[in-house]
Protein backbone atom coordinates (compact mmCIF):
# COMPACT_ATOMS: atom_id res chain seq x y z
CA UNK A 1 0.00 0.00 0.00
CA UNK A 2 2.60 2.50 1.44
CA UNK A 3 4.76 2.00 -2.31
CA UNK A 4 1.35 2.63 -4.22
CA UNK A 5 1.17 5.64 -2.62
CA UNK A 6 4.67 6.83 -3.35
CA UNK A 7 4.11 6.26 -6.72
CA UNK A 8 1.19 8.02 -7.67
CA UNK A 9 2.43 10.92 -5.04
CA UNK A 10 5.40 11.34 -3.73
CA UNK A 11 4.55 14.64 -1.57
CA UNK A 12 1.22 12.59 -0.23
CA UNK A 13 3.72 9.42 0.94
CA UNK A 14 5.96 11.74 2.60
CA UNK A 15 3.27 13.53 4.46
CA UNK A 16 1.56 9.83 5.54
CA UNK A 17 4.98 8.79 6.60
CA UNK A 18 5.24 12.20 8.79
CA UNK A 19 2.01 11.91 10.14
CA UNK A 20 2.16 7.89 11.17
CA UNK A 21 5.62 8.66 12.57
CA UNK A 22 4.30 11.45 14.57
CA UNK A 23 1.14 9.93 15.48
CA UNK A 24 2.99 6.40 16.82
CA UNK A 25 2.90 4.23 13.89
CA UNK A 26 7.01 4.78 13.41
CA UNK A 27 6.72 0.70 12.35
CA UNK A 28 5.79 1.73 8.73
CA UNK A 29 9.59 3.19 8.04
CA UNK A 30 11.38 -0.15 7.78
CA UNK A 31 8.97 -1.38 4.99
CA UNK A 32 10.59 1.63 2.77
CA UNK A 33 12.65 1.21 0.12
CA UNK A 34 15.92 2.65 0.27
CA UNK A 35 15.30 4.70 -2.52
CA UNK A 36 11.59 5.81 -0.47
CA UNK A 37 13.65 6.48 2.55
CA UNK A 38 16.09 8.27 0.96
CA UNK A 39 13.01 10.63 -0.71
CA UNK A 40 11.16 11.05 2.53
CA UNK A 41 14.68 12.28 4.17
CA UNK A 42 15.77 14.59 1.47
CA UNK A 43 12.26 15.90 1.12
CA UNK A 44 11.67 16.40 4.96
CA UNK A 45 15.31 17.88 5.06
CA UNK A 46 14.85 20.47 2.72
CA UNK A 47 11.50 21.82 4.47
CA UNK A 48 13.49 22.25 7.42
CA UNK A 49 15.83 23.57 5.52
CA UNK A 50 13.65 26.35 3.80
CA UNK A 51 11.76 27.25 7.22
CA UNK A 52 15.37 27.60 8.83
CA UNK A 53 16.43 30.24 5.89
CA UNK A 54 13.24 31.90 5.48
CA UNK A 55 13.37 32.62 9.49
CA UNK A 56 16.88 33.81 9.52
CA UNK A 57 15.73 36.46 6.59
CA UNK A 58 12.72 37.70 8.49
CA UNK A 59 15.04 37.86 11.55
CA UNK A 60 17.57 39.50 9.93
CA UNK A 61 14.97 42.29 8.35
CA UNK A 62 13.02 43.01 11.39
CA UNK A 63 10.47 40.65 11.73
CA UNK A 64 11.72 38.47 14.56
CA UNK A 65 7.75 37.10 15.35
CA UNK A 66 7.52 36.02 11.77
CA UNK A 67 11.22 34.28 11.93
CA UNK A 68 10.03 32.40 15.48
CA UNK A 69 7.02 30.85 13.59
CA UNK A 70 9.46 29.84 11.23
CA UNK A 71 11.82 28.64 13.40
CA UNK A 72 8.97 26.42 15.40
CA UNK A 73 7.69 25.02 12.26
CA UNK A 74 11.40 23.37 11.69
CA UNK A 75 11.67 22.35 15.43
CA UNK A 76 8.71 20.12 14.57
CA UNK A 77 11.17 18.07 13.20
CA UNK A 78 13.61 17.25 16.16
CA UNK A 79 17.47 17.05 15.67
CA UNK A 80 16.80 18.00 11.56
CA UNK A 81 16.51 21.31 12.47
CA UNK A 82 19.62 23.24 12.86
CA UNK A 83 17.93 25.51 15.10
CA UNK A 84 18.74 25.08 18.89
CA UNK A 85 15.98 25.51 21.54
CA UNK A 86 18.17 27.98 23.40
CA UNK A 87 17.96 29.80 19.70
CA UNK A 88 14.15 30.58 20.04
CA UNK A 89 14.55 30.78 23.99
CA UNK A 90 16.62 34.13 23.42
CA UNK A 91 14.35 35.15 20.85
CA UNK A 92 11.79 34.91 22.82
CA UNK A 93 13.46 37.00 25.70
CA UNK A 94 14.20 39.73 23.08
CA UNK A 95 10.43 40.08 22.02
CA UNK A 96 9.33 39.80 25.73
CA UNK A 97 11.71 42.61 26.33
CA UNK A 98 11.61 45.08 23.72
CA UNK A 99 7.76 45.15 23.08
CA UNK A 100 6.77 47.42 26.20
CA UNK A 101 9.11 49.86 25.17
CA UNK A 102 8.27 50.29 22.17
CA UNK A 103 4.38 50.12 23.52
CA UNK A 104 5.38 52.75 25.60
CA UNK A 105 7.45 54.63 23.11
CA UNK A 106 4.21 54.92 20.55
CA UNK A 107 1.66 55.51 23.22
CA UNK A 108 4.05 58.46 24.24
CA UNK A 109 3.93 59.64 20.76
CA UNK A 110 0.45 59.27 20.27
CA UNK A 111 -0.63 61.64 23.51
CA UNK A 112 1.95 64.02 22.05
CA UNK A 113 0.01 64.14 18.96
CA UNK A 114 3.19 62.88 16.47
CA UNK A 115 1.24 60.14 14.89
CA UNK A 116 4.00 59.66 11.88
CA UNK A 117 6.10 59.31 14.77
CA UNK A 118 3.64 57.20 17.13
CA UNK A 119 2.73 54.73 13.77
CA UNK A 120 6.66 53.65 13.39
CA UNK A 121 6.72 52.85 16.94
CA UNK A 122 3.59 50.57 16.67
CA UNK A 123 4.32 49.20 13.57
CA UNK A 124 7.79 47.76 15.08
CA UNK A 125 6.05 46.47 17.99
CA UNK A 126 3.52 44.84 15.60
CA UNK A 127 6.55 43.14 13.37
CA UNK A 128 7.88 42.16 16.78
CA UNK A 129 4.80 40.53 18.36
CA UNK A 130 1.10 41.72 16.81
CA UNK A 131 -0.32 39.74 19.87
CA UNK A 132 0.94 42.68 22.23
CA UNK A 133 -1.96 43.47 24.55
CA UNK A 134 -4.14 46.54 22.65
CA UNK A 135 -0.96 47.28 20.16
CA UNK A 136 -2.98 46.06 17.18
CA UNK A 137 -5.76 48.32 17.89
CA UNK A 138 -3.78 51.44 18.17
CA UNK A 139 -1.49 50.40 15.48
CA UNK A 140 -4.57 50.41 12.98
CA UNK A 141 -5.99 53.61 14.70
CA UNK A 142 -2.10 55.24 13.86
CA UNK A 143 -2.35 53.54 9.82
CA UNK A 144 -5.51 55.29 9.78
CA UNK A 145 -4.68 58.80 10.29
CA UNK A 146 -4.94 60.89 6.98
CA UNK A 147 -1.34 62.17 7.23
CA UNK A 148 -0.40 58.66 7.71
CA UNK A 149 -2.54 57.65 5.01
CA UNK A 150 -1.48 59.72 2.03
CA UNK A 151 2.64 59.07 3.32
CA UNK A 152 2.22 55.33 2.25
CA UNK A 153 0.13 56.33 -0.84
CA UNK A 154 2.58 58.39 -2.16
CA UNK A 155 5.22 55.88 -1.48
CA UNK A 156 3.39 52.85 -2.99
CA UNK A 157 3.25 54.75 -5.84
CA UNK A 158 6.57 55.58 -6.06
CA UNK A 159 7.25 51.83 -5.54
CA UNK A 160 5.17 50.95 -8.80
CA UNK A 161 6.66 53.22 -10.78
CA UNK A 162 10.11 52.14 -10.07
CA UNK A 163 8.95 48.48 -10.58
CA UNK A 164 7.39 49.30 -14.04
CA UNK A 165 10.55 51.07 -14.59
CA UNK A 166 14.15 50.22 -16.21
CA UNK A 167 16.77 52.33 -14.67
CA UNK A 168 19.88 51.27 -13.60
CA UNK A 169 19.29 51.81 -10.12
CA UNK A 170 15.89 49.98 -10.14
CA UNK A 171 16.67 47.46 -7.52
CA UNK A 172 17.97 49.23 -5.46
CA UNK A 173 15.40 51.88 -5.10
CA UNK A 174 12.51 49.01 -5.04
CA UNK A 175 14.43 47.64 -1.86
CA UNK A 176 14.79 51.52 -0.63
CA UNK A 177 11.33 51.48 -1.34
CA UNK A 178 9.93 48.59 0.37
CA UNK A 179 11.74 48.96 3.11
CA UNK A 180 10.63 52.87 4.16
CA UNK A 181 7.01 51.51 3.65
CA UNK A 182 7.37 48.75 5.66
CA UNK A 183 8.79 50.79 8.42
CA UNK A 184 5.56 52.36 8.46
CA UNK A 185 3.10 49.60 7.56
CA UNK A 186 4.66 46.07 8.31
CA UNK A 187 1.98 44.02 5.81
CA UNK A 188 1.93 46.05 2.82
CA UNK A 189 1.37 43.49 0.28
CA UNK A 190 3.24 45.38 -2.40
CA UNK A 191 5.85 46.19 -0.55
CA UNK A 192 5.98 43.00 1.80
CA UNK A 193 6.04 41.11 -1.67
CA UNK A 194 9.14 42.71 -3.25
CA UNK A 195 10.92 42.30 0.07
CA UNK A 196 10.80 38.51 -0.21
CA UNK A 197 10.51 38.39 -3.77
CA UNK A 198 14.60 37.43 -3.82
CA UNK A 199 13.73 35.17 -1.07
CA UNK A 200 10.72 33.68 -2.95
CA UNK A 201 13.33 33.56 -6.10
CA UNK A 202 16.10 31.41 -3.97
CA UNK A 203 13.60 28.85 -2.33
CA UNK A 204 12.04 28.40 -5.84
CA UNK A 205 15.77 27.78 -7.44
CA UNK A 206 16.52 25.71 -4.40
CA UNK A 207 13.15 23.47 -4.95
CA UNK A 208 13.79 22.99 -8.41
CA UNK A 209 17.13 22.24 -8.10
CA UNK A 210 16.98 20.02 -4.66
CA UNK A 211 14.11 17.64 -7.46
CA UNK A 212 17.79 17.82 -9.66
CA UNK A 213 19.16 16.24 -6.68
CA UNK A 214 16.60 13.51 -5.91
CA UNK A 215 16.54 12.31 -9.67
CA UNK A 216 20.06 12.15 -9.73
CA UNK A 217 20.14 9.74 -6.74
CA UNK A 218 17.57 7.54 -7.85
CA UNK A 219 19.11 7.27 -11.42
CA UNK A 220 22.56 6.53 -9.34
CA UNK A 221 20.48 3.84 -7.49
CA UNK A 222 18.85 2.43 -10.69
CA UNK A 223 22.69 2.16 -12.34
CA UNK A 224 22.05 4.92 -14.87
CA UNK A 225 25.58 7.29 -14.49
CA UNK A 226 24.91 9.52 -17.25
CA UNK A 227 21.26 10.33 -16.40
CA UNK A 228 22.66 10.74 -12.36
CA UNK A 229 25.61 13.18 -13.88
CA UNK A 230 23.49 14.74 -16.19
CA UNK A 231 20.72 15.88 -13.14
CA UNK A 232 23.99 16.96 -10.58
CA UNK A 233 25.37 18.58 -12.66
CA UNK A 234 22.08 20.71 -13.65
CA UNK A 235 21.33 21.17 -9.69
CA UNK A 236 25.51 22.24 -9.82
CA UNK A 237 24.83 24.83 -12.34
CA UNK A 238 22.06 26.61 -9.96
CA UNK A 239 23.44 28.96 -7.41
CA UNK A 240 20.84 27.81 -4.51
CA UNK A 241 22.00 24.09 -4.80
CA UNK A 242 25.61 24.62 -6.35
CA UNK A 243 26.93 22.63 -2.82
CA UNK A 244 24.35 19.35 -3.26
CA UNK A 245 24.91 19.21 -7.01
CA UNK A 246 28.83 19.09 -5.89
CA UNK A 247 27.84 16.43 -3.62
CA UNK A 248 26.14 13.95 -5.88
CA UNK A 249 29.06 14.38 -8.75
CA UNK A 250 31.32 13.10 -5.84
CA UNK A 251 28.78 10.76 -4.38
CA UNK A 252 28.70 9.31 -8.59
CA UNK A 253 32.73 9.05 -8.75
CA UNK A 254 32.99 6.85 -5.34
CA UNK A 255 30.09 4.72 -6.50
CA UNK A 256 32.04 4.90 -9.89
CA UNK A 257 35.22 3.89 -8.21
CA UNK A 258 33.42 1.22 -5.51
CA UNK A 259 32.61 -0.30 -8.46
CA UNK A 260 35.80 -0.65 -9.79
CA UNK A 261 37.31 -1.78 -7.14
CA UNK A 262 35.15 -4.56 -6.15
CA UNK A 263 36.00 -6.19 -9.97
CA UNK A 264 39.28 -5.69 -9.17
CA UNK A 265 39.06 -7.65 -5.90
CA UNK A 266 36.91 -9.59 -7.47
CA UNK A 267 39.61 -10.76 -9.71
CA UNK A 268 42.38 -11.38 -7.07
CA UNK A 269 40.24 -13.87 -5.56
CA UNK A 270 39.96 -15.68 -8.30
CA UNK A 271 44.06 -15.88 -8.62
CA UNK A 272 43.73 -16.77 -4.58
CA UNK A 273 45.39 -13.74 -3.25
CA UNK A 274 42.87 -12.81 -0.17
CA UNK A 275 45.14 -10.20 1.28
CA UNK A 276 45.19 -8.26 -2.02
CA UNK A 277 41.68 -8.87 -2.28
CA UNK A 278 40.69 -7.99 1.02
CA UNK A 279 42.20 -4.79 0.67
CA UNK A 280 40.05 -3.94 -2.72
CA UNK A 281 36.90 -4.77 -1.10
CA UNK A 282 37.80 -2.71 1.63
CA UNK A 283 38.46 0.58 -0.41
CA UNK A 284 35.78 0.32 -2.25
CA UNK A 285 33.53 -0.09 0.89
CA UNK A 286 35.06 3.18 2.01
CA UNK A 287 34.40 4.50 -1.42
CA UNK A 288 30.80 3.63 -0.92
CA UNK A 289 29.70 1.84 2.11
CA UNK A 290 25.70 1.95 -0.03
CA UNK A 291 27.45 -0.32 -2.53
CA UNK A 292 26.04 -3.70 -1.56
CA UNK A 293 28.37 -6.02 -3.80
CA UNK A 294 31.59 -4.27 -1.88
CA UNK A 295 29.71 -5.41 1.21
CA UNK A 296 29.03 -8.98 0.36
CA UNK A 297 32.30 -9.19 -1.16
CA UNK A 298 34.48 -8.25 1.52
CA UNK A 299 31.80 -10.15 3.91
CA UNK A 300 32.63 -13.25 1.80
CA UNK A 301 36.67 -12.55 1.43
CA UNK A 302 37.31 -12.27 5.88
CA UNK A 303 34.92 -15.46 6.18
CA UNK A 304 37.04 -17.21 3.92
CA UNK A 305 40.11 -15.44 5.45
CA UNK A 306 38.94 -16.40 9.16
CA UNK A 307 38.44 -20.22 8.00
CA UNK A 308 41.82 -20.75 6.60
CA UNK A 309 43.54 -19.29 9.67
CA UNK A 310 40.94 -21.25 12.22
CA UNK A 311 41.76 -24.37 9.69
CA UNK A 312 45.88 -23.63 10.13
CA UNK A 313 45.11 -22.61 14.14
CA UNK A 314 43.32 -25.48 15.04
CA UNK A 315 45.64 -27.64 13.02
CA UNK A 316 48.34 -26.11 15.61
CA UNK A 317 46.30 -26.64 18.74
CA UNK A 318 46.01 -30.63 18.16
CA UNK A 319 49.17 -30.84 17.94
CA UNK A 320 49.86 -28.86 20.73
CA UNK A 321 47.67 -31.13 22.35
CA UNK A 322 49.51 -34.16 21.50
CA UNK A 323 52.63 -32.57 23.03
CA UNK A 324 51.16 -31.98 26.10
CA UNK A 325 51.33 -27.89 25.51
CA UNK A 326 47.89 -27.20 26.88
CA UNK A 327 48.07 -24.53 27.87
CA UNK A 328 48.91 -22.90 23.91
CA UNK A 329 46.85 -24.77 22.71
CA UNK A 330 43.99 -22.98 24.76
CA UNK A 331 45.50 -19.80 23.95
CA UNK A 332 45.58 -20.74 20.37
CA UNK A 333 41.84 -21.68 20.27
CA UNK A 334 40.95 -18.67 22.57
CA UNK A 335 42.17 -16.25 19.42
CA UNK A 336 40.30 -18.66 17.31
CA UNK A 337 37.25 -17.40 19.24
CA UNK A 338 37.54 -13.98 20.29
CA UNK A 339 36.90 -13.72 15.99
CA UNK A 340 34.44 -16.42 15.58
CA UNK A 341 32.14 -17.36 18.45
CA UNK A 342 30.65 -19.86 17.35
CA UNK A 343 33.51 -22.02 15.98
CA UNK A 344 32.43 -25.57 17.62
CA UNK A 345 35.79 -27.00 16.66
CA UNK A 346 37.62 -24.62 18.21
CA UNK A 347 35.75 -24.21 21.23
CA UNK A 348 35.71 -28.32 21.55
CA UNK A 349 39.36 -28.16 21.11
CA UNK A 350 39.75 -25.50 23.84
CA UNK A 351 37.53 -27.70 26.22
CA UNK A 352 39.49 -31.05 25.65
CA UNK A 353 42.86 -29.01 26.43
CA UNK A 354 41.12 -27.64 29.25
CA UNK A 355 40.23 -30.79 30.57
CA UNK A 356 43.71 -32.42 30.21
CA UNK A 357 45.26 -29.47 31.76
CA UNK A 358 42.87 -29.94 34.90
CA UNK A 359 43.73 -33.72 35.09
CA UNK A 360 47.63 -32.61 34.62
CA UNK A 361 47.43 -30.11 37.69
CA UNK A 362 49.30 -32.60 40.56
CA UNK A 363 51.95 -33.20 37.69
CA UNK A 364 52.25 -29.29 36.44
CA UNK A 365 52.82 -28.24 40.26
CA UNK A 366 55.33 -30.88 41.42
CA UNK A 367 57.53 -29.87 37.82
CA UNK A 368 57.01 -26.15 38.83
CA UNK A 369 58.24 -27.24 42.34
CA UNK A 370 60.89 -28.75 40.87
CA UNK A 371 62.40 -26.58 38.71
CA UNK A 372 62.06 -23.78 41.00
CA UNK A 373 64.27 -25.61 43.42
CA UNK A 374 66.81 -25.63 40.13
CA UNK A 375 66.32 -22.35 39.99
CA UNK A 376 64.93 -22.60 36.79
CA UNK A 377 62.30 -19.68 37.37
CA UNK A 378 61.46 -18.94 33.77
CA UNK A 379 60.64 -22.59 33.24
CA UNK A 380 58.89 -23.27 36.96
CA UNK A 381 56.77 -19.90 35.96
CA UNK A 382 55.20 -21.76 32.90
CA UNK A 383 54.25 -24.51 34.62
CA UNK A 384 52.51 -22.65 37.28
CA UNK A 385 51.25 -20.24 35.22
CA UNK A 386 49.19 -23.13 33.28
CA UNK A 387 47.64 -24.50 36.64
CA UNK A 388 46.17 -20.96 37.38
CA UNK A 389 44.49 -21.33 33.75
CA UNK A 390 42.39 -23.74 35.41
CA UNK A 391 42.40 -23.09 38.98
CA UNK A 392 43.10 -19.55 39.44
CA UNK A 393 42.99 -19.83 43.36
CA UNK A 394 45.06 -22.57 43.38
CA UNK A 395 47.51 -21.83 46.65
CA UNK A 396 50.19 -23.74 45.85
CA UNK A 397 51.03 -22.20 42.17
CA UNK A 398 50.41 -18.56 44.04
CA UNK A 399 52.51 -19.21 46.72
CA UNK A 400 55.51 -20.23 44.45
CA UNK A 401 55.46 -17.49 42.14
CA UNK A 402 54.90 -14.72 44.84
CA UNK A 403 58.67 -16.26 45.72
CA UNK A 404 59.86 -16.66 42.04
CA UNK A 405 59.58 -12.69 42.23
CA UNK A 406 60.87 -12.71 45.64
CA UNK A 407 63.86 -14.17 44.50
CA UNK A 408 64.43 -12.45 41.39
CA UNK A 409 64.42 -8.67 43.45
CA UNK A 410 66.98 -10.51 45.93
CA UNK A 411 69.37 -11.44 42.67
CA UNK A 412 68.78 -7.89 41.52
CA UNK A 413 70.02 -5.99 44.47
CA UNK A 414 73.46 -8.30 44.73
CA UNK A 415 73.99 -7.98 41.09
Amino acid sequence: MMTAVFRRNRLYGVIAILLMTVSGCSSVYPLLSAEQKRDVYERVSEDVKTHVERGHFLRSSGYPYRALNEYQRARFYGDLAPVSAETLELLKKRIHREAPVLYQQGKQAADNRQYTRALKKFNALMRLNPDYKDGADLYYRMLNKRRNTDLIDELAEQLRTVIDSQTPDRDTDIERLSNEILSYQYDHPLAYAQHMREFDRYIRERKQGMAEVRKGYRALDNGHFDVAEEHFRHARALKATAKEGVSGLYRLQKRKDAIYLTKLASNSLERGDMAEAEERAMRAVEADKAYAPATLLLKKIVRQRLTAESQSLTGQARALIKQGEYLEAMQLMDEVLRKQQDHKEARALRNQARARLQASVADYTELGSLLFNQSRYQEAIRYFEAVLAVEPDNHIARTYLKRIELRRRTLQMFE
